[in-house]
């Protein structure tokens, strides 16, 4: 007699600049099964890459390229693989799994890697292998997919984007790794972008736009701004926010929520969480403290 069995299948997505795409995706079998082997899927082709790295064991998977069996087996929580989905790839997943997937366009590649110094085309193929830096900064964006999305600042998701663009060339492209250091922003672009930022503070901004006031690429720009002030823009940024909250806390009588708007929150949960973050209490409990 066969076994009653739900399947459950999950998959949250994100588009971020330059077409990249974030994706997790899970499979959960509610209760054991004698089932059919679950089917041979064909991958969309597409001119660009897939990054996914597994967020738990992945027991039993095999996967195809044209018609030769590349793996057969298990992956471990932490492996990573980065196939060309220009290529032919077809794929039977025989067990529960959960994964987050970078799709990545070759002209996204090419455009970043060019604005670090050397034109990158291609990445080498690897299947389940570890990677500290991939891992640690696709975590990093995890929270752009859970329900409260907007927990992640745009620059934010910019900034780690270009961090992995700028990781993946050079470990798996050959693109020279830069040397450390550089020199900061020039006079003027300190005062223009700290005047861009500031007067923007109430909407989302994007690494590039902010860069292209200074004139130079966002590889550029995120490396100088922090050699100028010290920390990522994403963080001076955020550090705006919450003083702006704190003037108005003290010098208004609005409400929570259309502080948090006015500041450049998602809504008022996003608000607290990140006001904490900097100033070690909530914006309510701040606020009785100033007497």
């Amino acid at each position: 007699m066969m076994a009653s069995s739900s399947v459950s299948r999950l998959v949250k997505h994100i588009r971020m600049q330059d077409d990249v795409a974030l994706v997790r995706a899970t499979q959960n079998h509610a209760a054991a099964s004698v089932l059919p082997p679950p089917p041979v899927l064909d991958i969309p082709s597409d001119d660009a890459f897939s990054v996914i790295v597994q967020l738990q064991d992945f027991r039993q998977h095999k996967l195809w390229r044209g018609q030769r069996l590349v793996h057969a087996g298990g992956h471990r929580l932490g492996d990573m693989a980065i196939t060309d989905l220009r290529e032919q790839w077809r794929c039977q997943h025989l067990s529960d799994y959960d994964n987050v997937r970078l799709h990545l366009p070759r002209a996204s590649l090419e455009r970043v890697s060019e604005e670090g110094g050397r034109r990158i085309g291609a990445l080498q193929q690897v299947q389940a292998i570890r990677d500290p830096v991939v891992w640690h900064l696709l975590h990093a964006m995890l929270p752009a997919l859970t329900g409260a999305a907007n927990d992640s600042d745009t620059v934010y998701l910019d900034s780690v984007t270009l961090a992995l663009h700028t990781h993946l060339a050079q470990r798996y492209g050959g693109q020279p790794v830069g040397r450390g250091g550089g020199a900061g922003l020039a006079g003027w672009q300190q005062v223009r972008a700290r005047e861009y930022m500031l007067s923007h503070l109430a909407r989302r901004l994007t690494l590039a736009e902010i860069a292209a006031e200074c004139g130079i690429s966002r590889a550029h720009f995120a490396r100088a701004f922090k050699h100028s002030f010290g920390v990522p823009p994403h963080a001076w940024l955020q550090r705006q926010r919450v003083e702006l909250a704190c003037r108005l806390l003290r010098q208004s009588d609005k409400g929570m929520t259309a502080i948090a708007l006015e500041c450049g929150f998602s809504d008022q949960s996003h608000f607290s969480r990140v006001f904490k973050q900097i100033q070690g209490v909530g914006p309510a409990a701040w606020l009785r403290a100033q007497g």
